[in-house]
Formats: C-alpha cells, sequence, structure tokens
C-alpha cells in the first residue's frame, strides 16, 4: 500500500503474501525475517508464514485480525463487515473528491510532525482507499487461507493486544493465537486502543520493544522474556 501503484484486480491474502515475496527476493534482502503485521496486516503475516514458513524466523502479531472473526469469533462484527463493507465502497469516490484531506486536516492526530502529515497524506488518496475497498472484500478468502497456518514450531512469536475498546470475544482469540508457538508471550495493553498500538507513544513503544524481543530471542535461541 502507501505510495505504491495499486495492483490491477482486487488481491486475497495469498496474492498479498506472493507479492511480499517477490519483492523482498528481487530487493535481494535474504531471510529469514521476523514478519510484523498489525490489524488486517497480521492476517497477510500469517498467511506468508503459512506459503512461506522457510522464510520466517520469528512473528510479531500487533492485535491482528484473528481468523475467526466472521465465523462465530467475535459475535458482533459479521454485522459491522457488512457496513463497512459498504462504506468503503464508496471511500475511492470520496477521496477522489477531496473529502478525507479536509477531514484528516481536522483529525487529532499524536504521531510526529512530519510522519504525521505523511500518513494523512497517503490515506487521503484514491489509489489507497480503492485498496482498503478491495480488502473488505476478499477478507473472508483472507481469513480462511490465514487459518493454513497451524504452527510456528518453536520460533518466537509475540501477540500484542490492545485491551481498550476491545470488541466481545477479541482478547481469548488474541490469547489463543500464541498458541501458534510454544515460544510465545501474549502481552495485553489495558489502556490502549487499537491504533495506538502505532500511533500511541506508549503504544508504539511496545510494539517496538515487541519486535526487538522476537529479534533478540531469533538471534540467541532464548526463550522469549514473559513482560
Amino acid at each position: 500500500q502507501g505510495w505504491s501503484d495499486p495492483p490491477p484486480n482486487p488481491q486475497d491474502g495469498a496474492a498479498v503474501a506472493t507479492d511480499l515475496h517477490n519483492l523482498l527476493a528481487n530487493a535481494q534482502i535474504p531471510g529469514p525475517y521476523v514478519v510484523v503485521g498489525h490489524s488486517t496486516g497480521g492476517v497477510y503475516a500469517r498467511i506468508f508464514g503459512a506459503r512461506y514458513p522457510d522464510q520466517v524466523a520469528g512473528m510479531v502479531m500487533l492485535d491482528s485480525q484473528p481468523n475467526e472473526a466472521l465465523t462465530g469469533g467475535l459475535p458482533d462484527f459479521p454485522s459491522q463487515y457488512s457496513i463497512l463493507r459498504r462504506a468503503t465502497a464508496l471511500f475511492p469516490s470520496l477521496a477522489r473528491l477531496g473529502v478525507f484531506q479536509l477531514v484528516n486536516r481536522f483529525a487529532g492526530d499524536p504521531l510526529p510532525v512530519p510522519t504525521r502529515d505523511e500518513e494523512r497524506a497517503v490515506v487521503s488518496t484514491g489509489n489507497l482507499n480503492r485498496i482498503q475497498r478491495d480488502e473488505f472484500a476478499e477478507l473472508p478468502a483472507t481469513l480462511k487461507e490465514a487459518a493454513e497456518l497451524t504452527t510456528l514450531g518453536d520460533r518466537p512469536l509475540i501477540v500484542v493486544t490492545a485491551g481498550k475498546g476491545a470488541a466481545t470475544g477479541w482478547i481469548p482469540l488474541q490469547d489463543k493465537m500464541t498458541g501458534l508457538s510454544t515460544n510465545s508471550v501474549h502481552r495485553v495493553l489495558p489502556d490502549t486502543d487499537h491504533p495506538g498500538l502505532i500511533h500511541d507513544k506508549t503504544g508504539a513503544a511496545t510494539s517496538s520493544q515487541a519486535i526487538l524481543d522476537v529479534v533478540a530471542s531469533v538471534r540467541s535461541g532464548a526463550l522469549l522474556p514473559k513482560s
């Protein structure tokens, strides 16, 4: 996403994982990698782990969408998804009209300048909003593909969960996600919300530390610290 050219057609998670694999190969960045994903990005990360297991040294899930989101694990989500899917269909047109530029100009955002301004610019584009529309449309298939990852073995995994505003069923499914590895830790931030794991200073610090802890575990072979 970001400033990248959009794909010609909607992509499910498998296509996104393939794009990532090809990007890393073409850039000549050798694996294996510590794969990190926030929200639906975590779903794509798990698909990458299922499709390219030899390329994954460890994983960090930042309040990632669980596989069971549309199949009963989150009782309120199916109806919310239906509404959001219809709403996101309008996003590209609204972006072209400049609506998101106006809204984002007055939105509170704790990110520092210039990062805040760069984010506001990219999320206001028609291309990004078309990608988000297509991402929502492909979500049912993508969640099924993520379920193909059944184990990471003993490769380190940290699940970081935003406790503030968590939906019914969200935290238990986050905890279940730690079962993908025998070397896993679940860290819950009760006062941080979903975007706060990236935007809020405390949440972002916890997310960064989780990545550093997984990298250290990969390099040393030691178990992850519990906190």
